[in-house]
Parts: C-alpha cells; structure tokens; sequence
C-alpha cells in the first residue's frame, strides 16, 4: 500500500484504487480502512477511491502527536494537501466523521461535499443533549470505559463489536460480526483509550453551522450505538444537508445494506458535482 508521511514523521497506509471523481473513506473508531474494502472496490468502477488508515489504527503509526480527533482532522487536511486532491467527496463513518468535522476549516477548499455515516455530533449525553450514544451513556461512565478499554481489550471488543450491527445482521451474518470482532482485536487498546477519551470532550453542536457544503446524513434505522435524534439534529445543523435512513442497518450501513449505501451515496456525489458545476447549492 502507498503511504503517506505525515509532517511528525507519522507514516499513514491507504489505499487508492480505480479512476475518475474522487471519494475519500474516512474509517471509525478502533477499526481500519479494510472495512471499506467492498465498498471502496464497488466504487472503483467509476471513481478514483482513496481510504485511509488513521493514525494509531492498524496499518499506521501513532507518531508524535497527541491521539486525539483534532490530531486526526490534521492529519486528513494534510493528506489532502500532500496528495494534492480537489473535488472530493469525503465520506467518514462514526468518528471518522468527526475528523472531517475538526478538518473542515482546512480542507473546505478541497472537499465539495460531506457523506456522514452513522455519527453525532457530540459522544455524551447530559442535561441539554440526549442524542449522545445509546443507553444515556453520560460523562460519569467515561473513566469505566477506559479502564475497560486497557485492562482487558478483547473482552471489551467482544461485547462492543456485535453491538455495531442491527440484530437482524447479527442473526443473518454471524461471520461479519466474528471478523469485526477479529480485526477490531489487533488495535492498540491505550490508542484507542486515548482517541475515545478524546472523542468523549467533542461538542461539534454549534460548528456544524459553518459547513456550507453539502451533506449526506446516513443513519441505520435498526442503529443500537446511536439514537434516530443524532443524525437528525446533525442534517437540520449543516444547512445544506440531507438525511436518508437505511432500513435494516445498524451502526455499520455501508456493510449491512450495501445496495443501498451504495445507491444512496453515489447519488448523492453525482448531484453534489452537478451542483459545483453549475454554481448551485442543492445536491
């Protein structure tokens, strides 16, 4: 695979296939970029696809740099950058998501339009937010969560990974949760403490306002990690978003209901363009 030296010396892998308008898969929290590897060869066929493996993630260093989502943000600004890529659809699932949030102001040159998979905008419920992950999940169970995360990762995985998927999937596709499961398993758990701790202090609340471009808002209507009230309020905040809801689909739509993502995004992209062609705004 190609890799991309970032300016702390961080090496990133990606991989970069087929030709034509560029899309950018930008992957979640304690995965990889192998688990767009379907989805980035479908695409392929009519696009250039570049996917990334973020830093501190299986097939890429930690480097020097703190392990947090504005450390991520910077990274994909400057893979853009070093790569000299224009006119991009960058598509981030989960936290991948908020990487392109904490980008944007770097990379809104660059980036004609947003794909959000399954994310809000902020991790922990409280008083005035109760979209935060399923469950009520607050600020006062973070410390649980992080010494759950490094005192014994792979029990922690195994009850994390099955929860991605819609019960149905778990029920119809036991393999797909058995290889999440594996492939999650091989990341660095103090890694992952850090970037979930980090994950955990983000608010993008208010400065979803500021990202003028379009947006496609993907939320798994089966979803089990995050409320249907999370990617509402993200596609009523970016003012020129729009939501769609895949049927059947639990946190991991671009697995669980391929067709339809599939459909769904490249729609999406191919509006987007035609919008920036000819000076509109809608997709």
């Amino acid at each position: 695979m190609p890799t991309c030296v970032l300016r702390d010396g961080a090496k990133l892998t990606y991989a970069d296939q087929g030709v034509g308008p560029t899309f950018l898969l930008v992957h979640g929290w304690a995965v990889h970029g192998g688990f767009f590897s379907d989805l980035s060869t479908r695409l392929s066929a009519n696009h250039r696809v570049l996917t990334l493996n973020l830093r501190g993630h299986d097939g890429a260093d930690r480097g020097k740099a703190p392990l947090t989502i504005d450390t991520l943000g910077a990274d994909v600004a400057q893979f853009l950058e070093k790569l000299d890529l224009k006119n991009v659809t960058a598509l981030g699932w989960s936290m991948g998501a908020m990487a392109l949030w904490s980008a944007w102001p770097k990379i809104a040159g660059r980036v004609d339009a947003l794909v959000v998979e399954e994310m809000s905008p902020r991790l922990v419920n409280a008083s005035d937010w109760d979209c935060g992950l399923a469950g009520g999940y607050s600020e006062a169970d973070i410390p649980g969560t992080l010494n759950e995360i490094q005192a014994d990762w792979q029990t922690y995985v195994s009850r994390f990974a099955p929860r991605m998927f819609a019960p149905s999937v778990r029920a119809q596709r036991p393999e797909l949760i058995e290889w999440s499961a594996r492939e999650m398993s091989r990341a660095d758990p103090a890694a992952m403490a850090s970037f979930w701790a980090s994950m955990a202090r983000q608010d993008f609340r208010t400065s979803l306002g500021a990202i003028s471009a379009p947006m496609l808002v993907i939320h798994g209507a089966d979803s089990l990690v995050y409320p249907d009230g999370a990617t509402e309020f993200v596609a009523r905040a970016a003012p020129n978003a729009q939501r769609i809801v895949i049927d059947g689909a639990g946190h991991v739509p671009h697995l669980e209901a391929p067709d339809a993502f599939f459909n769904h995004i490249t729609t999406f992209a191919r509006n987007a363009r035609r919008s920036v062609l000819t000076g509109g705004v809608k997709p």
